[in-house]
């Protein structure tokens, strides 16, 4: 399978898990304001909406970009690279020193921070300025998908003494897709390469068995054993 951000996939664990958090998968305070960010992703923001924030410290969230239903992957790309120049132009500014007579994109991107931000700090992040596409209807349409497969899945699971949070792992690799496919080739519902999924599965020119959930999930508790 893909690696995916450890608070993406710690967010699948915890909407899954009940109220308390799960005992195999504690949650660090540090890792709160990730945490926090990806439940943003997944149950505010939609595919409409893209959001501007730093790719290290993801609680700092720059702008929420609202797109038109008329606006193509161009054109929203386009929006992104100017949108993200700003952010960056204003973090250089304000890493100079600058907090008197600020634009209202300076005002915006400080306030971002909390209190006593370093310049340096400032500095590093003009570099760091990352889009994040919404997924609130694609998590909701996994939802739906995924109770054709849940079942079978903590079966196989269950057998294989692989606790049922892991369950959730498709959420992030693949919204429960079956025919999803990555740009390097990760395919189905648990995104397994062809290297990893010939060694629990059939993978050639006639059959890929990466795309049947029942033969991927098997394999999945396999490898996650």
């Amino acid at each position: 399978m893909t690696r995916k951000s450890r608070s993406g996939a710690l967010l699948a664990l915890l909407l899954f898990a009940s109220t308390a958090v799960a005992e195999d998968f504690p949650l660090p305070d540090e890792l709160r304001p990730d945490v926090d960010f990806w439940i943003d992703i997944f149950a505010e923001y939609t595919t409409d909406q893209g959001v501007l924030h730093d790719n290290r410290r993801l609680g700092v969230v720059y702008e929420v970009i609202d797109y038109r239903a008329d606006q193509g992957r161009r054109e929203r790309q386009r929006i992104v690279r100017q949108r993200r120049d700003q952010v960056s132009k204003a973090l250089k500014s304000l890493a100079t020193g600058r907090r008197e007579n600020l634009t209202a994109q300076e005002q915006s991107v400080l306030s971002a921070w909390p209190d006593g931000v370093s310049n340096e700090e400032l500095a590093a992040a003009a570099g760091r300025v990352r889009h994040q596409q919404g997924l609130r209807n694609r998590f909701r349409e996994g939802l739906e998908r995924s109770g054709r497969w849940r079942d079978y899945i903590e079966r196989e699971f269950t057998a294989l003494g692989v606790t049922l949070d892991l369950a959730a792992l498709p959420h992030v690799e693949s919204s429960y897709n079956p025919d999803a496919r990555s740009h390097v080739g990760a395919s189905g519902i648990w995104q397994f390469t062809r290297s990893t999924g010939r060694r629990f599965m059939r993978v050639d020119h006639v059959v890929d068995e990466r795309n049947d959930p029942f033969a991927s999930a098997r394999a999945a508790g396999q490898l996650l054993a």
